[in-house]
């Protein structure tokens, strides 16, 4: 039987692990990239094999994993409702992850999708891009810069890694508590929390390529919490890294992957006011340099942006004996500027500031569970092709939600929230969602969403015009939200040390926002976006856990997707028919521990030519001395896989065969 978690261990808007593993988290012992095979279907023969052995094996169920994200308020991941994965803290160490996007490369759902300059790429789920993926810290959201910023992916280094206590991946739309953005689902980094004691975590890292030059890394992390006096405890985490660029083997004078210069720290504090009420303030900030080298018309230059981020919040808490509530105000902002040599002119800096006022309250009434609250927002936009230089949106919304117990294992969760936008008016996001308890073994749950998308303040500010060298761009004030209709069914099945996972979804994306021209022929060309697109997604989910004995477990994840452009009847591009990834866990005595594993992305559309499926192994081996240090090196793509072999067409790179090695120490 599964030991439930109550809801009083959890502290207000933060989730821990009740056990090693979750069975809804199939996937968070799952991979980097590892190299080499044309195989795939390696991974899901794997996952069959594994399925049909453990059958044989009578052992004990472990306990589950909390999550707060789906619903605000604590539910283990296999009867949250919702599809959720949880990537741990101990996962973060085993990927030396030095950003978000490592942590969650592989889970279910989860593709890449290339941005087309120096080796960039961003987060896809259940085949939305990123800009339709809403990312948060602690539950506040993150500017998404990359839908402001051309080719970029400025959205995954908001705090150090060190602070990350685990990542919460919510698939599918949830625009009906978190609103706009939340189309293909919810990334949410919840960071760590001080004990009753100090403790500290020091992680020493370094890379560099195998069989070629350039490509060097370097990162440290830092992390220090604990108690002063009996009502306040701190938190200080820190993160320095260094990438080399690579160059591109098709020009050498250009870059294939770009260089960064990384530092960032945060620093939190929480006062207890009562024995109920908490008051959290945090701080993060950071700056970053990309470079990377390009070419224009036969003039090669270098590359550089120096990006600032910050993001500050002060957070009521409060946990009573009918009620409980949050009520909270933060600020965010990221300045972008960009510098090019050889007489180049560089892009025109931006700068993008959110401010937020939010909160919400939950109760139970006898088999009724509400949950309401609302937002407040203000963004803005500076940017020199503005009408007088900078632009802003006020966002307001409400929402309420109702999970009701139906009895006999059943419980209904349904939902909806109003949001007001400044420019393009109002959307109302429904959800409903059914979870049965069929059995301690067996959980069956599906449901409906709907999310949407403003559009940004470039897009939709009648003040803004891009005046380019042959073509201009003008915003629309008349444009409607991007939006997105979902189903899903899926099923969670334990027995002893096995656990299966699968769901289908099925979305329908309406309104997306795309430049189109509408000047005379034989005029200047002039674009403006449009409400024109709409395309259909469909796919499935699957993971398995194994734990094949105390000293190997066994873990694999895998996703289909089927993709439809509506207007054109052609595949959506750069998204992966198949993906999946696959690793084995070996416990050794003495300290000892190694992975192998394994991450592959299949066949993709591209207009420009059909993208061919890849596969990336990697290993490691880790000793312990004692519990303060831990010892880590291996090897990332070990049969040294280079996209650019494959075809010219992939919009990202991969690195090359990678050298690691990682120290860490814990007092």
């Amino acid at each position: 039987m599964l030991e439930p978690c109550t809801e009083s261990e959890l502290p207000a808007n933060h989730s821990f692990s009740c056990a090693r593993r979750s069975t809804a988290d199939l996937s968070s012992d799952a991979v980097r990239p590892f190299h080499s095979l044309r195989a795939i279907p390696a991974a899901a023969l794997l996952m069959l094999a594994g399925v049909a052995q453990a059958n044989t094996q009578p052992v004990a169920a472990e306990l589950d994993t909390i999550t707060v994200t789906a619903t605000m308020s604590p539910h283990q991941t296999r009867t949250a409702p919702a599809s959720v994965t949880i990537v741990p803290r101990e996962e973060l160490d085993i990927r030396h992850a030095d950003n978000l996007l490592d942590a969650v490369r592989g889970q279910p759902g989860v593709t890449m999708t290339g941005q087309g300059t120096a080796g960039r790429k961003t987060i896809t789920l259940r085949g939305m891009e990123g800009r339709h993926v809403l990312t948060m810290i602690n539950g506040r959201r993150i500017a998404a810069s990359d839908d402001i910023v051309g080719h970029s992916d400025y959205q995954y280094n908001w705090t150090p890694m060190s602070s990350v206590e685990r990542i919460e991946i919510i698939r599918g739309p949830m625009s009906t508590l978190y609103g706009s953005e939340a189309l293909g689902g919810v990334i949410n980094v919840i960071t760590r929390r001080p004990k009753d004691k100090w403790e500290g975590e020091l992680n020493l890292g370094g890379a560099t390529l195998a069989n070629s030059a350039g490509g060097d890394q370097t990162n440290a992390m830092v992390y220090l919490g604990g108690p002063i006096g009996e009502r306040l405890t701190l938190r200080v985490s820190g993160q320095t890294a260094y990438n080399q660029s690579i160059a591109s083997e098709s020009d050498p004078g250009t870059t294939g992957i770009e260089g960064s210069k990384l530092n960032m720290g945060s620093i939190g504090a929480t006062i207890d006011l009562t024995a109920n009420q908490t008051l959290d303030l945090d701080y993060t900030g950071g700056l970053e340099r990309r470079f990377f080298d390009a070419s224009t018309r036969g003039a090669y230059y270098e590359n550089n942006y120096d990006i600032r981020r910050d993001q500050g919040s002060i957070v009521w808490n409060g946990n009573f004996e009918k009620w409980n509530g949050q009520l909270r105000a933060y600020r965010s902002e990221i300045d972008i500027t960009n510098h090019r040599t050889n007489g180049q002119s560089p892009s025109e800096p931006q700068n993008m500031k959110e401010g937020v006022v939010d909160g919400f309250a939950s109760t139970t009434l006898g088999r009724h569970r509400l949950t309401g609250g609302g937002e407040l927002r203000r963004e803005e936009l500076t940017h020199a092709e503005l009408v007088g230089g900078e632009d802003s949106a006020r966002h307001n919304a409400l929402f309420l939600q109702d999970e009701i117990e139906l009895g006999h294992g059943l419980t209904f969760t349904v939902g909806a929230r109003y949001d007001d936008h400044e420019i393009f008016g109002n959307e109302i996001s429904p959800r409903a969602y059914l979870v049965w308890e069929a059995s301690s073994d067996l959980v069956i749950k599906g449901g409906y969403g709907h999310a949407f998308k403003a559009p940004t303040l470039k897009q939709s500010s009648p003040n803004y015009r891009y005046e380019g060298s042959s073509y201009d761009v003008l915003g629309n004030p008349d444009l409607r939200p991007e939006s997105l209709d979902s189903f899903e069914l899926g099923a969670d099945w334990q027995v002893g040390d096995v656990a299966l996972t699968g769901t289908v979804f099925y979305s329908k994306v309406r309104d997306l926002i795309a430049s189109t021209k509408i000047s005379p022929a034989g005029q200047r060309s002039v674009y403006q976006y449009q409400n024109v697109d709409r395309a259909r997604i469909m796919g499935l989910e699957a993971g398995s856990v194994w734990d094949i004995s105390p000293s190997f477990a066994w873990s694999t994840s895998l996703t289909l997707l089927k993709t439809e452009d509506l207007d054109t009847g052609e595949q959506l591009e750069y998204r992966p028919k198949l993906s999946a990834s696959s690793a084995v866990d070996w416990f050794g005595p003495a300290g000892w521990s190694a992975r192998v594993g394994l991450e592959y992305t299949g066949k993709q559309y591209a207009s420009s030519g059909n993208l061919p499926g890849y596969t990336l192994w990697n290993a490691s081996v880790a000793k312990d001395f004692g519990k303060q240090v831990t010892l880590r090196i291996g090897l990332d793509n070990i049969g040294d896989v280079n996209l650019e072999d494959k075809s010219p067409d992939f919009q990202y790179a991969e690195r090359g065969r990678t050298v690691f090695a990682n120290l860490q120490m814990r007092f």
